[in-house]
């Protein structure tokens, strides 16, 4: 099996002029993919002429955490909390998701790759929760180590995702921007105590995508294991 991992870029300008808008990807995908014994294939920001070939290539695609999400993707004008954006790394992932969908291959969103995933498909984002959301009482973009889990969320029973985690699962958070309107045909299957939405999938599951980061927690949370091997199974299911 192999599965496409849209590469993050590296906006920071190191002292190494090679490294400037250089594509990686976080080990821990590689750990995590490997592990399974499933091949990751790392999709860069390439031409869109070679999107499809690269879809082509793999049985499923996943698109990992990263910087925001430029607005004007979804028709707003940026407000001062914005963070980093970089226009041809989001159109990238937009694209690998829509060929993903046209050849019937499950996609799994994490963090920002949930997010562009909910604006791919029509939705919106909000651009900063605290500044934006006054009702917010939990803190999303958490100071503890990545790998702790510090809060839970509520799973819609009747979800897949329910169906993987259960209805009450403890989860790490990282971020500062949300999604404030899901996109048509996807629906809310997650939301923290405060109202946020942490999950969207669409009615089979084939696209789907959290807010958090299981991807740091799998190691010794058999649960958020299980997400990814579900997302694992809807790959070799086709």
């Amino acid at each position: 099996m192999k599965i496409g991992i849209t590469a993050n870029v590296n906006l920071k300008n190191p002292d190494d002029i090679n490294l400037n808008f250089s594509n990686y990807t976080a080990r821990v995908f590689l750990q995590l993919l490997t592990a399974h014994e499933i091949m990751p294939l790392i999709i860069p920001v390439v031409p869109s002429s070679l999107i499809k070939e690269y879809v082509d290539l793999v049985d499923g695609v996943l698109i990992p955490g990263g910087q925001d999400v430029d607005p004007e993707l979804f028709h707003e004008k940026p407000i001062s909390e914005l963070g980093k954006t970089y226009q041809p790394h989001d159109q990238l992932e937009m694209q690998v998701l829509q060929e993903a969908i046209r050849q019937h291959k499950p996609v799994f969103g994490i963090c920002r790759g949930y997010q562009v995933i909910n604006v791919a498909l029509g939705g919106i984002l909000y651009q900063d929760l605290t500044t934006q959301i006054t009702s917010k009482t939990l803190k999303h973009n958490q100071p503890e180590e990545i790998a702790t889990a510090t809060h839970t969320v509520q799973v819609a029973e009747n979800s897949n995702l329910a169906k993987a985690v259960g209805v009450r699962p403890t989860v790490n958070s990282k971020h500062h921007q949300g999604i404030k309107q899901v996109a048509p045909g996807l629906r809310a299957v997650a939301r923290a105590d405060d109202g946020v939405i942490e999950a969207i999938e669409n009615e089979d599951a084939s696209v789907a995508g959290v807010q958090w980061h299981p991807e740091y927690l799998w190691q010794h949370d058999a649960i958020q294991e299980q997400l990814f091997l579900d997302f694992f199974q809807r790959v070799k299911n086709g």
